[in-house]
């Protein structure tokens, strides 16, 4: 008798002795030489955990059995491949039918999908190539009801083969708006730098499908990935883009969270600092929002000067003479008392300046976290608002 498990050849006379069956349905898990004595390996399968089905994949998925029975019944490596689609397909559905423990307003967890289709992934993966154009059909084929758990294996098993003439492929399914573009983009993560060639051409077209390309750099280690989310970045900040530099920043963050890379994180960071110092500036002084970009009627403008004339005197002494002349010299109304107020304190004149550089990006980025909505939330892969900002919370 082999061993399910780690294949060894047990003699007939040692079965009973060496080989290990689970407490509960007494289905072999695996021999004395690959099950670890003293812990739950050596005692469950993966159906008949005690912390869970389907929690542990360093448990045995007794569902192996079926799919070694498949390869081993099947002469046509082609039909194989089809049988093991086909139970894939009846696996997810059965899950995403009977799981109901995860949270509707969260993204819904699919580890423990992959623990129990672990076993048909591993066989697709052994066959390798041959199995590409079958998982490319089905994940195109719009005939079939799919959801999220059997396109995410789909695409773990493309990831895995790393066929590199199916990237151009990947890309074609990439540039489409629906579900399928992210499967795309989480197999294509699997390629690597080999990927970021194509990747980069799609960001440079700036097109639609410009923010599926960048999702792919989430899961691509290098500094190329950095530079390339940064500059798409800050190219949409200067042209007032604030739903592509939103989710860039959500990638840009993710990306230091997967690989904890400092340069992302302090460029990430960087821009957290800012919209928090601007919700407090905001709170503080609420009376502002009147006289900030885009209204016209500033506080240097109610004043009658433009704040490049009073960024000119080195000395604080010089600006506030400066502005004092200025106030004497017009007709004193309530906007123009007030405006004089703020801008004669040297500190309140700074958090004044500040807001003035900043509004415009600030209001930018948090009108885009404001109005996302779950459709924007489940293309950025987090699970909800807070997320971000416990990330920084961890981070410092």
């Amino acid at each position: 008798m082999k061993c399910p498990n780690c294949g060894r050849e047990i003699p007939e006379k040692k079965v009973k002795a060496e080989i290990r069956v689970c407490s509960v349905c007494k289905e072999a898990i695996g021999c004395i030489y690959c099950r670890t004595q003293g812990n739950y390996a050596y005692k469950f399968c993966t159906l008949h955990d005690p912390r869970g089905a389907y929690t542990d994949s360093t448990l045995f998925n007794p569902k192996k059995k079926e799919i070694d029975e498949v390869a081993a019944k099947e002469s046509s490596e082609e039909t194989e491949i089809k049988k093991l689609i086909k139970l894939l397909e009846k696996e997810c559905r059965d899950y995403d039918y009977y799981d109901h423990t995860y949270n509707e307003d969260e993204e819904k967890d699919y580890g423990k999908l992959k623990i129990i289709n672990y076993p048909i992934a591993e066989r697709l993966i052994k066959i390798g190539k041959p199995s590409v154009p079958h998982l490319l059909k089905f994940i195109r084929d719009k005939r079939r009801k799919k959801k999220s758990g059997i396109l995410s294996t789909a695409a773990y098993i493309l990831w895995e083969i790393k066929d590199e003439s199916i990237i151009p492929s990947l890309f074609d399914i990439l540039r489409s708006r629906d579900e399928i573009s992210i499967i795309a983009g989480d197999a294509l993560m699997g390629y690597k730098e080999i990927a970021i060639p194509f990747i980069e051409k799609i960001m440079n077209e700036n097109k639609e499908e410009y923010l599926n390309a960048a999702y792919v750099l989430t899961g691509i280690k290098s500094d190329k990935s950095v530079e390339l989310l940064i500059r798409g970045i800050e190219y949409n900040l200067e042209h007032s883009e604030w739903r592509k530099c939103g989710i860039l920043f959500l990638y840009l963050t993710r990306y230091s969270a997967n690989f904890k890379d400092k340069r992302a994180f302090n460029y990430a960071d960087n821009i957290h600092k800012r919209l928090n110092k601007w919700t407090v500036m905001i709170q503080r002084y609420p009376e502002w929002t009147n006289h900030l970009p885009p209204k016209k009627e500033t506080f240097y403008h109610l004043l009658g000067i433009r704040k490049d004339d009073a960024d000119r005197f080195p000395v604080e002494d010089d600006v506030r003479d400066f502005l004092r002349d200025k106030y004497q010299s017009i007709n004193k109304t309530p906007e123009v008392n007030f405006a004089y107020t703020f801008l004669r304190k040297p500190d309140v004149r700074g958090d004044y300046d500040w807001m003035l550089l900043n509004n415009r990006i600030m209001q930018g980025i948090v009108n885009f976290f404001m109005t996302m909505d779950e459709q924007e939330i489940k293309r950025t892969k987090w699970i909800n608002k807070s997320a971000l900002f416990r990330y920084f919370a961890e981070n410092h």
